[in-house]
């Protein structure tokens, strides 16, 4: 059986396990007279922060973890189904944080509007992305990259094919393939503009241990509290959501992102990294507000 067949296989099977979940606590919660759920979805576009909104997250009473996260792709990057998204999220308990990967379309919205999700949404500097990204697919085996990753003898070459994407076909016979990082962010960039989601920068919710502002940080706990519709005091605020009242050794993306956590991406990008990266994101940053126009 052949490695892709083996895991269409494999997720099948997955699949039907969450399915009958899915539909046995449907029924279960109809008989005792409960007709939804209410989940909070804490998503981003990978290697974006998702930790971080975490931790916010699971900081806020009667907010409770959930150790799983569901995605558009899985890691033997086979792109999972509406359906599979909706038996995962309706896996998930009451009152549950659900971390996920998923792009912004009409099915997904579908989906989180059954379990009366409030949704929320982290981006970054693609930059720093691209810099996460390659380190990632370089060190986790899982993935469907790593091979093709570990064969390239630099970290400049890896880092080149997390701005470019991986063609089909490359290297020769390689049935797997990556878009570049810009048209990849295209399929999630819908979130900001969405009215029943909240959208947060990861540079604005880093705070001073992060290499960030702590009044912004702050000014956006606030508002993810709102948009909760929880109240807290300022005081409490201050002291229960400072970046320095939370450990970021929890968070993968913190610790990848090098010292300062923002703008990491200097240290590593020479010249063809920034030309390739303008040549396919270079507009977008401007859009996303992170250069005022593309002379870096």
């Amino acid at each position: 059986m052949s490695y892709q067949l083996r895991d269409i296989v494999r997720l099948h099977g997955r699949d039907a396990v969450m399915a009958t979940q899915y539909w046995r606590d449907r029924l279960f919660n109809q008989l005792r007279g409960k007709t939804t759920k209410s989940l909070v979805i804490c998503n981003s576009f990978p290697k974006s922060g998702t930790h971080l909104l975490y931790q916010i997250l699971y900081s806020i009473d009667n907010l409770q973890k959930w150790d799983d996260i569901v995605s558009v792709q899985a890691l033997c990057g086979v792109m999972n189904t509406a359906s599979h998204i909706r038996w995962k999220v309706g896996s998930a308990p009451d009152g549950s944080i659900v971390r996920s990967h998923l792009m912004y379309c009409d099915e997904i919205l579908d989906v989180l509007k059954e379990f009366n999700c409030k949704i929320f949404f982290i981006y970054r500097d693609l930059r720093d992305v691209a810099v996460s990204h390659a380190r990632w697919v370089t060190k986790e085996e899982r993935i469907f990259l790593h091979d093709i990753y570990r064969q390239y003898p630099s970290f400049d070459e890896q880092l080149m094919s997390s701005i470019k994407g991986v063609p089909l076909g490359s290297p020769f016979g390689s049935n797997l393939s990556q878009p570049d990082i810009g048209t990849d962010f295209s399929r999630w960039q819908g979130w900001i503009a969405e009215p029943s989601a909240l959208a947060v920068k990861f540079e604005d919710l880093v705070g001073e241990r992060g290499g960030g502002s702590e009044e912004k940080r702050l000014y956006l706990v606030e508002q993810i509290l709102d948009y909760l519709e929880i109240n807290l005091p300022l005081e409490r605020i201050k002291s229960q959501f400072a970046s320095r009242a939370l450990d970021p050794e929890e968070s993968h993306t913190f610790k990848k992102g090098g010292k300062g956590s923002i703008g990491g991406w200097q240290a590593y990008f020479k010249d063809g990294h920034k030309q390739a990266f303008k040549e396919v994101a270079g507009q977008l940053l401007v859009d996303l507000g992170y250069e005022e126009n593309m002379t870096w």
